[in-house]
């Protein structure tokens, strides 16, 4: 009964103390982290419908509430160059593009097939034979490769078309559209 009791005082004291993240880097994550600029949701009202993106590299999700974006750094560290695990200075932007695209077609996943591409992994990669421009805009963090569950290609590339927002490329083969905020052009791929 004694270990009963001692067991359930240390529980309920486990309990009331706030959760430490385990690692460093979580930790440096947690101190960074305002949680004092979103206001709690109130009880009886329905939530905000989230975009969920998945960076298809890392293995990585970021729930978007499409009102309310996440902060710069958060985006950066997300769409960093997955070879060298490097971030960059990305495009504001781009989690705009691709939450309007998953609200438009009703998508609840958007899947990064590429975001910031590091100097030296956009050189491998024409060494290679990729399709990859010289000065890609994937170098500079002006662009992003994405696909909708569901959604086919062609109609997500129209759509993109339509935004008249920067560069649109049309991938079929690897079934993804590029889009950029550089000048605006078009071109298809494989």
């Amino acid at each position: 009964m004694k270990v009963l009791l001692l067991l359930l005082a240390l529980t309920s004291s486990a309990l009331a103390q706030p959760a430490t993240p385990a690692s460093k880097k979580d930790r440096e994550w947690a101190a960074k982290s305002d949680r004092s600029e979103k206001p709690l949701p109130k009880v009886g009202v329905k939530p905000v419908k989230l975009v969920n993106v998945f960076n298809t590299w890392t293995d990585e999700w970021l729930a978007v509430d499409p009102a309310n974006l996440p902060s710069q750094e958060m985006v950066n560290q997300f769409l960093r160059d997955h070879y060298t695990d490097e971030p960059t200075e990305m495009e504001g932007k781009l989690i705009s593009i691709v939450t309007s695209a998953a609200s438009h077609f009703g998508a609840t996943t958007v899947f990064v097939v590429s975001a910031y591409r590091h100097p030296k992994y956009n050189l491998l990669l024409r060494k290679k034979g990729h399709q990859v421009a010289r000065d890609s805009n994937h170098t500079h963090g002006n662009a992003i490769d994405f696909y909708l569950n569901g959604v086919n290609v062609q109609r997500l590339h129209k759509w993109a078309v339509d935004q008249k927002i920067g560069g649109v490329g049309l991938y079929t083969g690897s079934g993804f559209v590029h889009m950029d905020t550089g000048r605006v052009r078009y071109w298809n791929g494989d």
